[in-house]
């Protein structure tokens, strides 16, 4: 599942953050955070999850990040 880094910049800026302060809360440099957003590198899956739960914390959903995960495994059911 591909990653956008244009969904990072909308997440920063729905949870009213600047790249220097997220950073601070995901305790990368805010070059990361810069990098991520231009999709010149993609954050771990650690990242993405502690993203996700501080955007839960400010009322974003993790299926911000992942909008197609709700259809994830259906047609498999019997």
């Amino acid at each position: 599942m591909p990653f956008a880094a244009l969904k990072i910049r909308q997440f920063r800026q729905k949870v009213g953050l600047t790249q220097v302060a997220l950073g601070e809360v995901l305790q990368v440099p805010q070059c990361t955070v810069a990098r991520w957003e231009t999709g010149f590198s993609v954050p771990s899956a650690e990242h993405i999850g502690l993203m996700c739960d501080f955007g839960y914390v400010k009322g974003v959903r993790p299926d911000f990040f992942f909008p197609n995960f709700s259809e994830l495994g259906r047609g498999n059911e019997r």
